[in-house]
């Protein structure tokens, strides 16, 4: 089985959902290519000037693949190209990671997945239809999969982590960090309350925001956002993190946050952002979304945080607590070995999955009602 793999993007949506997998199977043996967007080769196609559509007879694509890995295909002339692609016999498997449907408006993504404000060639609706479309949805939580894969074509393919960030050295401060981005994370912020500019008035040595490869310079937009005045506390903003440096940037964290607002768009997020702090040695508290309660009660490591007094108490008992500290740091990166957390460990998952998608594909007895791992 030849597959092909088509990351969207060369951060952290490419690199976690598909990369890293694509990536490890293929040491592991099998026969997995993964094309990031910077060699985007072996598909293209002819459009209609006239009325916007592929011409399905201009379509090309690997004439090896057996299978054909694509993600958030949200553009109209790609995910066109999908029946077409299924009809010459190759099976098309698309990952979903997030909602888009569900976007929040003060997102800016929002204004170009939605008809109504973007362009109708990039849209929510797009996604959508390539998922029916599809052989095989592959989603990171069971809501998306609910969402994206309406037919029962569908896999719950749980975020991993790569080995190598377990052997990233974590450095041990007081300090309090989050992984995210005012900018792209408008409200999520908010749940924490006035926590955080508690414990910066009571001395915590610095509040440190991102690193996010997204994260924008916005030091006014995060003090707004933990309650902090205008110079209150010594805050620091990263800028830019290159995805090469992100876990080496993240490792710096003392203590890591995952705050997350109870939406419709967070119901579906994943488990990643405590995943990565446990692989990189972070003690972390988060929200109690479903996914990282999930994470929580497999592997017994965190701190959930319904409302600001628990944001409070639990960050702060952390900050304070170097033994606790390094207790939940070196357990965290334990249980990601123990639970087989890492790519390396569930490459098979992968495999499985669209070992699945070609049998689907070319009609074989029992494939239909097979049921696959949900890793």
């Amino acid at each position: 089985m030849i597959v092909y793999v088509y990351p969207a993007d060369p951060y952290g949506c490419g690199f976690y959902r598909l990369a890293f997998p694509g990536r490890a199977a293929r040491e592991q043996g099998h026969d997995v290519r993964v094309v990031m967007p910077a060699d985007r080769e072996g598909i293209g196609g002819s459009v209609d000037t006239r009325t916007g559509r592929l011409l399905p007879a201009s379509l090309t694509f690997p004439p090896d693949a057996d299978v054909i890995v694509l993600q958030r295909v949200a553009m109209t002339t790609m995910g066109q190209g999908i029946p077409e692609m299924r009809r010459r016999g190759v099976a098309v498997v698309v990952d979903m990671d997030d909602d888009l449907r569900r976007i929040d408006p003060n997102n800016p993504a929002f204004w170009g997945m939605h008809q109504d404000s973007g362009s109708p060639l990039h849209s929510a609706k797009n996604a959508l239809q390539a998922c029916l479309d599809a052989t095989l949805v592959t989603v990171s939580t069971p809501p998306l999969l609910k969402a994206y894969a309406p037919h029962g074509r569908g896999v719950v393919l749980e975020n991993r982590v790569p080995a190598r960030y377990l052997d990233v050295p974590h450095r041990d401060e007081a300090t309090i960090g989050w992984g995210g981005s005012v900018h792209s994370h408008p409200t999520d912020l908010n749940v924490v309350g006035p926590a955080v500019a508690r414990l910066v008035r009571e001395g915590v040595p610095y509040w440190g925001a991102g690193p996010d490869y997204r994260q924008h310079r916005d030091d006014q937009g995060l003090r707004r956002a933990l309650g902090l005045a205008p110079g209150e506390g010594d805050v620091e903003t990263t800028g830019d993190v290159g995805f090469d440096d992100w876990p080496a940037a993240v490792a710096t964290m003392g203590v890591g946050i995952a705050p997350l607002a109870d939406t419709a768009f967070n119901a579906a997020k994943s488990w990643l952002k405590p995943l990565e702090y446990m692989a990189l040695g972070v003690p972390w508290v988060a929200s109690p979304r479903a996914e990282y309660e999930k994470l929580w009660r497999l592997t017994g490591v965190g701190r959930m945080a319904k409302g600001p007094g628990d944001w409070y108490r639990e960050v702060g008992r952390l900050v304070r607590d170097r033994g606790l500290r390094r207790a939940q740091s070196l357990v965290g990166r334990a249980a990601v070995v123990e639970h087989g957390l890492t790519y390396e460990a569930s490459a098979w998952r992968w495999m499985e999955a669209w070992a699945h998608a070609l049998d689907l594909q070319r009609g074989r007895a029992g494939a239909a009602s097979k049921r696959v791992t949900i890793a």
